[in-house]
């Protein structure tokens, strides 16, 4: 149990010596590091640790394996913003068309951080830029216009993103979830952008 915490914490602070030392003493390359069943590569990945991530690829580390949630390697990469890692993944083939168990997509998590060179990678590498997944209705052009991420939103429009998509379920449009979280600015674009204001929710608000 001692080897497997020093091992997480190797991948975690990007010492890759010792990476390879814990490899080479017979830990795992996709051993359980913690009770969320984080591989090392998922660990690495979210944390940034570029050669350590290689390292793990090289070692043969499942690229799309996923822990109790639903997170990949990717997914971990994309949600703090770490396009380097995102493009390394992707470059060995790892699944950019991932979501978690709850619906959000890598897409979908870097526009909620506010990662716009993230986004745009993901978006030049092809991904679905309306996508929503099961018990997630929001876009991530919804998420941006949540969060306030302008340049996000900008982008997303740009690339023909539906300025007027609504949630099934409660009839949420970009300009009302922008609105409603205090988003003046995020607003002002989104009606000149062609959002109408006219829309009503499933309240007829």
């Amino acid at each position: 149990m001692e080897r497997i915490r020093q091992f997480y914490s190797a991948c975690e602070q990007g010492a890759t010596d010792c990476v390879q030392a814990h490899l080479e003493q017979g830990c795992e390359v996709d051993c359980v590091l913690d009770d969320e069943e984080n591989t090392p590569l998922q660990v690495a990945a979210a944390n940034g640790n570029e050669q350590v991530v290689r390292l793990l690829i090289m070692r043969g580390a499942g690229l799309d394996k996923s822990n109790i949630f639903g997170w990949t390697p990717l997914l971990q990469a994309a949600r703090y913003g770490h396009t380097n890692i995102v493009g390394l993944l992707s470059q060995h083939q790892a699944d950019l068309h991932a979501k978690t168990r709850y619906g959000a997509s890598a897409l979908t998590l870097a526009a909620k951080g506010g990662h716009l060179q993230t986004v745009k990678f993901l978006i030049e590498a092809g991904v679905d830029l309306n996508g929503v997944g099961d018990g997630c209705e929001f876009t991530p052009l919804l998420i941006a216009a949540q969060h306030g991420h302008d340049a996000i939103l900008r982008v997303l429009l740009d690339r023909g993103c539906d300025v007027n998509y609504y949630t099934p379920s409660t009839g949420l449009s970009p300009l009302m979830i922008a609105a409603l979280n205090g988003h003046m600015t995020t607003a002002q674009i989104i009606i000149e952008r062609g959002g109408d204001p006219n829309m009503t929710n499933v309240c007829d608000k």
